[in-house]
């Protein structure tokens, strides 16, 4: 295992890592962060469907990951389920990643989505003219 990876002790640590790389690698990236309410709970005001992935990474050549990050031992919540069962339903790209995936992941940043992801060849996907 990456030296790297064994010092990840939070998801929110991962995930500022996974951030990091891709950003490095020319990625755009998206997150939603919580915050905290004054009864001292966590919360993350959302308007639609709850359990929306952790990370929207889009980059113009290498595509768009939907990326749920958890530690080793976390679990995806039904909600999250429903969403990563829509996107792969939708042929979007839906990874679950955890610590122990980095270097797949730093190779799935480096290159393009493969067809057995997308359903499609890599590179931009093609335009589309709305009248």
């Amino acid at each position: 295992m990456h030296e790297r990876v064994r010092s990840f002790v939070s998801e929110a640590q991962f995930q500022g890592a996974v951030i990091e790389a891709a950003q490095w690698q020319g990625w755009k990236a998206h997150h939603a962060r919580s915050a905290l309410r004054q009864s001292g709970g966590w919360s993350t005001p959302v308007q639609g469907d709850i359990g929306f992935p952790d990370l929207v990474l889009v980059h113009p050549v290498r595509g768009v990951i939907f990326a749920e990050l958890k530690t080793e031992k976390g679990r995806l919540s039904r909600h999250q389920t429903a969403w990563a069962e829509a996107l792969a339903a939708a042929g979007a790209e839906h990874v679950i990643w955890r610590p122990h995936d980095w270097d797949a992941i730093m190779v799935r940043l480096a290159s393009a989505p493969s067809m057995a992801v997308t359903g499609r060849p890599p590179g931009p996907a093609p335009t589309v003219t709305v009248r």
